[in-house]
């Protein structure tokens, strides 16, 4: 019903398919007989600016009829008197009052008349005038050179129509052998030029286009068929115009198969009227079809053509006479829309049956190849007999029926992969969603035991500094700072767990399995390091703007590797995909460790085991809350660049000799001094350590314990 309604739309749809067509072939640039004269930027330098003179024109139409043109046609109108007219100049009122009436009168009637002149040019010649079809309502039309003959009904409904013209002077209209309208088709859209009408109406009579008198009369024809259907809907089928039958849509317009536009399609006006070389003009412009018209940029007559090219509008009729001279045209038969109705019904209902009773794929597949074939079909119409049909509207409609049979039988599947999207689309990577939606029974309650890598970081110092950020303000910190740093979370794979007010919990190696999760949430904390001081360095907080400035924001990671389990954890109501076990309890007591050393990130020795290539240096063995051994963690310093790095070598070195001294309770100046100034130069998040955590080594030595540990 859509396709039969044929909105407008719909039928821009269309047309942008058949510009396409011209845009992949062309037609090409035949040696016909016609040519061009243009009123080019190089004549207007040599003879003046337009209008010209009428006696120039008159000798522009005595040059033509003399180096034999057969139809001289002038794409453009002459409504006024030539004010440029010597006859005209000498009655101007100020010219009158200085030299006198009388003496004004005398001149007058001894001074040529270029009027006079351009229509004795014209007459017995064989000239074609233009006019114009405007809006308007009034009585002027056109003088009709043109017999019509019918082979229908008559054709005037289905004309295009004009209510008032911009005419010639009648002197002119006299004279000339053919007038026909210029006006391009009012069925054109968005300012692209796709066709011409052959035949205008004003209710009353019917007139002929610039094109139908030109091809009239340089073949000495007094008249022109019309072609019509006999029964409504009342349509030109047709115009035969002398020995040449032109193929017209409904309304009787020709379409046009553009060529290239190229500099050998015109002559200056300039060089017609001035160059000696009359034989090289000869051989242009013998028994050729001339039209008269403009490319300077400044007479505003410039068009688009379905090529995508800018051209003067008198090309446009150009090219429209040199396809009906070398047959190469375009239509769209009358057969075309029912054809496209009934391939699209056929394509449609198969496409339906296919994809009701076949896989997804299989009916992919199969109406991929329909739509081939209706492409193929298409274009084999166009680059062989010029015919227009369009394949894109049956293809869309088969492809609407695919999507809507397919999306009704697994809309329970769909259901599915939207409860899995919703769940896990804020909390785990998207590379991982498409691995967790082909497997959504997954998301049953319980889970798997697996080695886990378990993150945690906390913002420090939050609640002083939330007590000097009023709750809106704490809520946007909040925002910022977690959205960045969750991003880098889930950059190196890790799924959420939980936001525990300024903390966040995430975990690495489910739902999807990794072998290196250990190494991805080592490269996410490092990932955090830099992100957290873009944000501070960038004032994203701004609380560097704030009358009473806050600190820079820190942060403690802690992470460790071990045994959990993993799943879907609550009720049949409610539950959460989440890990429990263990290592998380460790995991999150690393975490607290990171403040008293006066670190960012510390792991447990499981996490080096795992991730041996980045840069780590030893914190000891130190308790934990909750735990009854104690536990070696290390400080994450860096990636393996940074392992590999002389100053992270050297830092090593001088780091194990403090830590020996820490162990033996004894004071090591020397590999403090060198380690601060290490950390002041290329490890500033070790700043603290070295000045406070240290401290907290020792003095977490010194607490009983069950058997002496090395460090």
């Amino acid at each position: 019903m859509l396709r039969i309604a044929d909105p407008y739309e719909l039928r821009l749809a269309r047309e942008l398919v058949f510009d396409e067509y011209q845009r992949l072939l062309p037609r090409p640039n035949r040696k016909v007989p016609v040519q061009i004269v243009d009123i080019d930027e190089a004549s207007l330098a040599k003879i003046g600016q337009w209008p010209w003179p009428r006696s120039e024109l008159a000798r522009l139409v005595e040059r033509l009829h003399d180096l034999g043109a057969s139809a001289i046609a002038f794409d453009m109108v002459f409504p006024e008197a030539d004010r440029l007219s010597p006859s005209r100049l000498v009655q101007e009122s100020d010219l009158k009052v200085a030299i006198g009436a009388d003496l004004a009168e005398r001149i007058a009637s001894r001074v040529p008349d270029y009027d006079q002149l351009f229509a004795a040019a014209v007459a017995g010649k064989p000239v074609v005038l233009g006019f114009a079809a405007i809006p308007g309502s009034d009585e002027r039309r056109p003088a009709i050179k043109t017999g019509l003959a019918f082979t229908g009904e008559d054709p005037r409904p289905a004309l295009p129509s004009f209510t008032s013209g911009t005419l010639n002077l009648r002197e002119f209209d006299g004279v000339a052998r053919g007038i026909g309208a210029i006006t391009l088709s009012p069925l054109d859209t968005q300012g692209v030029v796709r066709r011409i009408p052959l035949l205008w109406t004003d209710g009353r009579r019917i007139y002929p286009s610039l094109v139908v008198e030109v091809l009239r009369v340089m073949q000495g024809e007094t008249s022109v068929l019309v072609h019509s259907r006999d029964t409504a809907p009342f349509a030109v089928t047709g115009v035969r115009v002398g020995r040449f039958d032109l193929p017209t849509t409904s309304a009787g317009e020709l379409r046009i198969r553009f060529g290239h536009d190229t500099p050998a399609r015109r002559i200056s006006a300039e060089a017609l009227l001035y160059r000696a070389d009359s034989d090289g003009l000869r051989e242009l412009i013998a028994g050729h079809a001339v039209l008269i018209g403009t490319s300077a940029v400044g007479l505003y007559d410039y068009r688009v053509t379905p090529l995508g090219e800018t051209v003067p509008g008198v090309t446009v009729h150009a090219q429209a006479l040199e396809q009906i001279l070398a047959g190469d045209h375009l239509r769209r038969p009358d057969w075309g829309d029912p054809l496209e109705w009934a391939w699209m019904l056929l394509l449609g209902a198969a496409t339906t049956i296919v994809a009701a009773t076949c896989s997804p794929g299989t009916a992919l597949a199969y109406g991929g190849t329909l739509a081939a074939v209706t492409f193929l079909g298409a274009w084999i119409a166009f680059s062989q007999g010029g015919i227009l049909l369009d394949p894109t509207y049956p293809c869309a409609a088969g492809l609407f029926l695919y999507v809507a049979m397919i999306s009704f039988r697994y809309f329970v599947s769909d259901r599915d992969r939207r409860f899995v999207r919703q769940a896990f689309a804020r909390y785990v990577a998207p590379s991982y969603l498409e691995h967790i939606e082909k497997d959504p029974a997954s998301l049953r309650l319980g889970g798997d035991e697996r080695e886990m890598t378990i993150l945690f970081l906390d913002i420090r110092d939050f609640t002083s500094l939330s007590e000097r950020l009023s709750p809106t303000e704490v809520v946007e910190f909040l925002n910022v700072l977690l959205g960045h740093l969750s991003r880098d979370v889930l950059t190196e794979g890790g799924t959420i767990d939980k936001y525990i007010g300024d903390s966040i919990m995430a975990f690495w190696n489910a739902p999807i399995q990794v072998p290196d999760h250990a190494a991805r949430a080592c490269r996410a904390a490092l990932r955090i390091r830099n992100t957290l001081h873009e944000l501070n360095e960038s004032d994203a907080f701004r609380f560097r703007q704030r009358t009473n400035p806050l600190p820079d924001v820190a942060i403690g990671i802690g992470i460790n590797t071990g045994p959990a389990l993993v799943g879907n954890m609550g009720s049949d109501v409610r539950f959460n995909y989440s890990v429990v076990g263990d290592t998380v309890n460790v995991a999150s007591r690393v975490e607290g460790q990171a403040k008293p050393l006066c670190v960012d990130i510390v792991v447990a020795d499981t996490v080096k085991a795992s991730a041996h290539e980045f840069a780590y240096l030893k914190a000891g063995r130190l308790a934990l809350r909750g735990k009854s051994h104690k536990v070696k963690l290390f400080i994450l310093a860096g990636d393996g660049g940074t392992a590999s790095s002389p100053e992270y070598i050297e830092l090593k070195h001088h780091h194990a000799e403090l830590l020996a001294s820490v162990e033996k309770s004894v004071a090591n100046a020397a590999a403090l001094s060198a380690c601060n100034a290490l950390a002041d130069r290329c490890f500033p998040w070790l700043y603290g350590f070295y000045r406070g955590g240290v401290r907290h080594i020792a003095v977490d030595r010194a607490k009983p314990r069950l058997a002496r540990e090395p460090l």
